[in-house]
């Protein structure tokens, strides 16, 4: 059995809006990343950064009752929905980009906290990964708005979206080898690790979350 197809595609449309909201409050949840980042890079004290990370737990709260609000729609459709699992996937790596951020702001703080110092050229490669996954993700979200416009343009910011997250990776690679040669303590070189990768990580969800809405424009064409 199968939804009529003009139902069907009502309750697609109200799941891709919800979700629409969700990517929202989580780039939004990013860029508070960012400002963390930049504020930590340009020596600020932790007390400015404690109320960075604030604002990332309420958003990282905002995000988290989002998700089980679409999973309480797809729910409700049940396996009426085509492409039901691609939804559930959509959600759930949008969820753990906001799970990622909070991790990354953590080990933020602490490595401010720790009075960690870094190189200029540490500190540019650092803001550069930082631009350059925010890239990915606004590309990701105008692939998602494109999808409910049924927009010609899709494919294109998927397109957009690969690139960006290439080009993270690439600057990523590169910000790795210079904190391995920097002269940190262990403790602090181990945290610098972390929050690059985390938040190189973060283009790779995104870069994933590109891949689900090429797979529903196919399944739903």
């Amino acid at each position: 059995m199968s939804l009529p197809r003009d139902r069907e595609e009502d309750f697609r449309i109200n799941i891709l809006n919800l979700i629409q909201d969700q990517i929202r409050v989580v780039l939004e949840g990013y860029r508070t990343l960012l400002d963390m980042l930049e504020n930590f890079l340009n020596g600020e004290k932790p007390k400015t950064l404690e109320e960075l990370y604030e604002k990332i737990l309420k958003n990282d709260e905002r995000a988290k009752e989002m998700n089980r609000i679409i999973e309480r729609e797809i729910s409700n459709v049940g396996a009426l929905l085509t492409s039901r699992e691609n939804f559930i996937r959509l959600t759930s790596e949008i969820d753990r980009i906001a799970d990622i951020t909070e991790g990354a702001a953590f080990r933020l703080l602490n490595l401010s906290r720790m009075k960690t110092k870094l190189g200029k050229d540490v500190r540019r490669n650092f803001m550069e990964l930082g631009n350059a996954v925010l890239s990915t993700l606004l590309s990701v979200r105008e692939a998602l708005l494109a999808t409910t416009l049924n927009s010609s343009s899709l494919m294109e910011k998927i397109k957009e979206t690969e690139a960006n997250e290439k080009r993270a990776d690439e600057i990523y690679r590169a910000l790795d080898l210079d904190i391995l040669k920097s002269n940190l303590q262990i403790g602090q070189l181990l945290l610098c690790r972390e929050v690059a990768e985390m938040i190189e990580d973060i283009s790779d969800h995104a870069e994933r979350v590109a891949d689900i809405l090429r797979a529903l424009a196919v399944a739903i064409a």
